[in-house]
């Protein structure tokens, strides 16, 4: 199967041989062997470049099938015999990769160093792709609808908060809603939101919003449309992070997650504000394909993350 895919591969039984390190006497005998006892040919030796028959084609399937199930026993065995070993591809965003995901490492890596991490920084829309194809063991992100192939591990609740440079006059007319940062463990109980009137006069502001293909950018967008607002838009960026920065840089109010002023992370130059919207709820979870192994690496990922985040929910 090996020296059929080799062929395949390279579309040239001569490539193919020299790729394999044998002569192509030996391996057009070897693929001769494998169509008889087939009973059809594999390949169709008239095209240039070689091309699969349909009896090729059909013979090609059993063969990935064939190393993807490879795959998945060996995974099974891996686990079986090094319950301390393990393998586990991680996809976020930047702000998950930066902000979320090292709180998680922190507590696995000094006990189980031996457990490696692969991460994948992409958009949400693109992390869902990768995830159906299997690129991906996990991801975290913060789904707005939920998929039925996918299995959800709710880690916790997020506050969607609206910040604005320190130096915008408009602070003035918003200083009895801002919220300080040891408040923020309490901004769901204490309701501390801008009145309609404040927040539609603050939404007016100029923006900065992440890209189409972002969540956060649907969300803000809904808030726009609460309102019944035409976001006034001076940037789109790719980041959170990068979003924030350049809010308190004076170029545009934007919107950011409570999550990120949780840890003791502060930012002099941003006012942050609550606003009364549905959209600005959001549950951040580890997500993962139905049907696909999950690795004790993985299990492991997951049950730590929630024996962290829970109590943040909690709160």
């Amino acid at each position: 199967m090996r020296y059929i895919k080799a062929v395949y591969e390279q579309r040239s039984f001569t490539k193919a041989a020299e790729k394999l390190y044998i002569s192509q006497p030996s391996l057009s005998a070897m693929v001769k062997k494998a169509e008889a006892e087939l009973g059809a040919a594999i390949f169709d030796r008239s095209a240039v470049p070689l091309e699969l028959t349909e009896a090729g084609q059909a013979y090609m399937e059993f063969i990935e099938d064939t190393a993807r199930n490879e795959a998945i026993l060996n995974e099974k065995l891996w686990d079986i015999q090094n319950l301390n070993k393990g393998r586990i591809c991680v996809g976020g965003s930047n702000y998950i990769l930066s902000n979320i995901l090292p709180l998680i490492l922190q507590r696995i890596l000094p006990d189980y160093p031996r457990i490696v991490f692969e991460t994948v920084e992409e958009n949400s829309f693109s992390l869902r792709q990768m995830l159906h194809a299997g690129a991906l063991d996990v991801v975290i992100d913060s789904p707005s609808t939920e998929d039925p192939s996918l299995i959800y591990h709710d880690l916790f609740q997020e506050q969607i908060l609206l910040a604005v440079s320190a130096e915008n006059p408009i602070n003035a007319r918003l200083a009895a809603y801002r919220i300080t940062l040891p408040e923020l463990a309490g901004i769901r109980q204490n309701r501390k939101y801008l009145p309609d009137g404040l927040a539609r006069t603050a939404l007016e502001q100029p923006f900065i919003l992440l890209k189409s293909e972002n969540d956060m950018y649907q969300r803000a967008s809904a808030v726009f449309q609460h309102y019944r607002l035409q976001p006034q838009v001076v940037l789109q960026l790719d980041q959170l992070n990068t979003s924030l920065q350049y809010t308190a840089y004076g170029l545009g109010s934007s919107f950011v997650t409570d999550t990120l002023f949780r840890y003791g992370n502060s930012c002099p130059n941003i006012c942050l504000y609550a606003i009364a919207v549905p959209s600005c709820q959001r549950k951040l979870c580890i997500v993962r394909k139905k049907g696909k192994y999950i690795s004790k690496a993985g299990n492991l990922f997951i049950q730590t993350a929630q024996a962290i985040f829970a109590p943040l929910d909690a709160g």
